[in-house]
């Protein structure tokens, strides 16, 4: 039987990860799967909204959180702890990887019901939300695979999960075959909206 453990000092809060084989659990310093989402504000985890850090149910609001946390979180955190985390780290870092990721976390707490029903509506419009940012303020952000040689655009994600959400992508954004006959979301124009900087500062 093999163990192993790493403890991340986060000010204060620890997370320690223990993996045995190719099996690894998670412990945080505090419960983040306990953690409840409240509607504080709808422009929360949208880019460049930072409103998430003066949201007292935001655990993370002063404590920075690394890439091997936040994504550690992502998956074992539960759904409204790694919203907070990251909503948090894209307030301090926007770049079109925390936007997505934090939208998906809006997209999951909606799909599982872990919003007060008068609240659904508008965390499915903030999920919508957070997936155009991806497009309007990080369109050649991406994604790679876990050899860090295959890229996949964001703003393909993105579009799609709009869609998913019964949301309607705004701006010229039209989704074509690239050269390896792959669908990607780009503008029909190749322009950028002209109120990009604006929206997005």
């Amino acid at each position: 039987m093999c163990s192993s453990s790493i403890k991340l000092s986060l000010i204060g809060l620890v997370l320690v990860a223990v993996a045995c084989g190719d099996d690894p659990t998670y412990e945080f310093g505090f419960n983040t799967t306990g953690i409840e989402f409240e509607l504080f504000d709808p422009t929360e985890g949208v880019h460049p909204s930072k409103v998430t850090l003066n949201n007292p149910r935001n655990p993370f609001r002063e404590f920075g959180v690394s890439d091997d946390t936040k994504f550690a979180i992502l998956g074992d955190g539960g759904n409204a702890g790694a919203f907070y985390a990251w909503a948090a780290v894209l307030a301090k870092i926007p770049i079109g990887e925390n936007q997505f990721f934090t939208a998906v976390k809006l997209r999951d707490l909606y799909e599982s019901n872990e919003v007060a029903e008068e609240d659904r509506e508008t965390v499915r419009r903030m999920a919508v939300d957070g997936f155009q940012a991806v497009l309007d303020c990080f369109p050649e952000s991406l994604l790679f695979d876990a050899s860090g040689t295959v890229p996949q655009r964001f703003a393909t994600l993105a579009y799609n999960q709009i869609l998913d959400l019964g949301g309607v992508v705004q701006g010229d954004w039209v989704v074509v075959e690239d050269s390896l006959g792959n669908p990607t979301a780009v503008r029909s124009t190749g322009v950028d909206p002209l109120d990009r900087d604006f929206k997005c500062r």
